[in-house]
């Protein structure tokens, strides 16, 4: 048996071209991660950039509509919105009385009542929602369907916000007898308001 004893000498060339690229990716390693960690911060730091810019186009559109927001127009709607409103029970009584004064034009006799069976919930918070009920009937007019209809014109221009939730008209087909109008009246809460 023979044994081969044979040593490999590495050819100088090739340990310069190992060396070299040893060299080279001991080189390109602390490159890279030094650049992967700059593009990791410069994408925060675009970030945060693109969210100071939102923010500032954010407060830019507020300061705008501050600007543009006028106090006296406000106070107007507000002063608007109080005529819609009825302010206390003598307010109530006194357009009760006002309504039943202009049926009187058409010869229409009115009364009226606060219903408590019914009372709702505000919608609004400040206000109490006054349930109501309107019995008109005509005086010595035969027909009163055109005088109810005036009525009920009257009731929706009458000033204060009202819900109509229902028109009753009795009659016979040729004249109409009575008429009841189910409403709602909306009042701004006094400290004691209980109905």
């Amino acid at each position: 048996m023979s044994r081969l004893h044979g040593t490999i000498k590495p050819d100088l060339q090739q340990m310069k071209t190992i060396g070299m690229a040893l060299l080279l990716v001991g080189s390109i390693t602390p490159i890279v991660w030094v650049s992967t960690n700059n593009f990791l911060s410069v994408q925060d730091t675009q970030e945060r950039i693109s969210a100071t810019i939102d923010l500032d186009r954010h407060v830019s559109q507020l300061q705008s509509q501050y600007r543009n927001a006028n106090p006296k127009t406000l106070e107007t709607e507000m002063e608007q919105a109080e005529q819609l409103l009825i302010q206390d029970f003598t307010h109530l009584a006194q357009w009760a009385q006002d309504l039943q004064h202009k049926g009187k034009q058409w010869n229409l006799q009115t009364q009226y009542q606060i219903l408590k069976a019914q009372q709702t919930p505000a919608p609004v918070e400040g206000l109490t929602v006054i349930p109501m009920e309107i019995r008109v009937s005509p005086g010595e007019t035969a027909s009163a369907y055109r005088p109810y209809l005036q009525f009920l014109q009257t009731l929706e221009k009458s000033g204060p916000h009202i819900d109509i939730h229902e028109i009753t008209v009795i009659g016979d087909g040729k004249k109409a007898t009575h008429l009841t109008v189910g409403l709602s009246l909306w009042m701004k809460t006094q400290d004691s308001v209980e109905l």
